[in-house]
């Protein structure tokens, strides 16, 4: 085979995060008594992804990303609450809705028979491995790398250096394939440590970016193909 293991990122790519999220949202708005209107969790994403682009950048770090994204949510619809506190809350929730894609445990377990996996996940530290045991697929993965708990976030190459350390002196870069549904932290950053990349792109998104991935998969099947091509 091509490859002989694979970065493989988790939110939207192995975990149904969009649906968890959202229902994590649910929950913390119900915690606080608070009435949710149809807009509320499209603005939060919104706000939420202009926060996690500015962790990638390296503008912010973990502490205030926590405190900042619930801080403007509230802000921006005139809520009296501190978001550092809806953060906690909302982490809580989410790891109490765990859920992966459809057909994600099959796909792991197929692709353990034929190579080794590392998981790389931009997440914070108190919910990313409570999900992953929670949803049992911890024995899938020979390390798991949490951006929070290195102080690196994908696309920074210093994340990928955590992640190929512990495998650098048996296994080239080209023998690695960074599979992610995010074009930047995933694609962008596995593309610019020298690893051969998979959008992950079930939705069929257009590539509106400069960030051209070596391969596109629609779905598990298809990554399948290209790891055994």
């Amino acid at each position: 085979m091509r490859y002989k293991y694979l970065f493989l990122d988790l939110d939207n790519t192995i975990f149904d995060f969009a649906n968890s999220s959202k229902m994590a949202f649910s929950d913390m708005l119900i915690h606080y008594e608070i009435q949710e209107e149809a807009d509320m969790y499209d603005l939060y994403r919104r706000i939420n992804a202009d926060v996690w682009k500015e962790l990638e950048q390296g503008k912010i770090d973990q502490i205030e990303l926590r405190k900042k994204r619930f801080k403007l949510f509230f802000e921006t619809v005139d809520i009296d609450e501190n978001g550092f506190e809806a953060n906690a809350v909302y982490l809580d929730k989410l790891i109490d809705r765990s859920i992966l894609l459809k057909g994600a445990e099959k796909f792991l377990s197929l692709i353990k028979q034929r190579l080794n996996m590392i998981a790389v996940t931009n997440g914070l530290k108190e919910v990313q491995r409570p999900r992953i045991h929670q949803t049992q697929i911890d024995h899938f993965f020979d390390y798991i790398i949490v951006s929070d708990e290195i102080g690196h976030a994908k696309p920074n190459s210093q994340f990928f250096e955590v992640a190929y350390d512990p495998i650098s002196s048996k296994i080239d870069k080209s023998d690695i394939l960074m599979i992610g549904d995010s074009l930047v932290s995933d694609i962008q950053g596995g593309n610019n440590f020298g690893l051969d990349t998979c959008w992950f792109n079930p939705s069929r998104l257009i590539n509106l970016t400069d960030h051209q991935p070596k391969h596109i998969a629609h779905s598990f099947q298809q990554i399948i193909d290209i790891i055994k091509s």
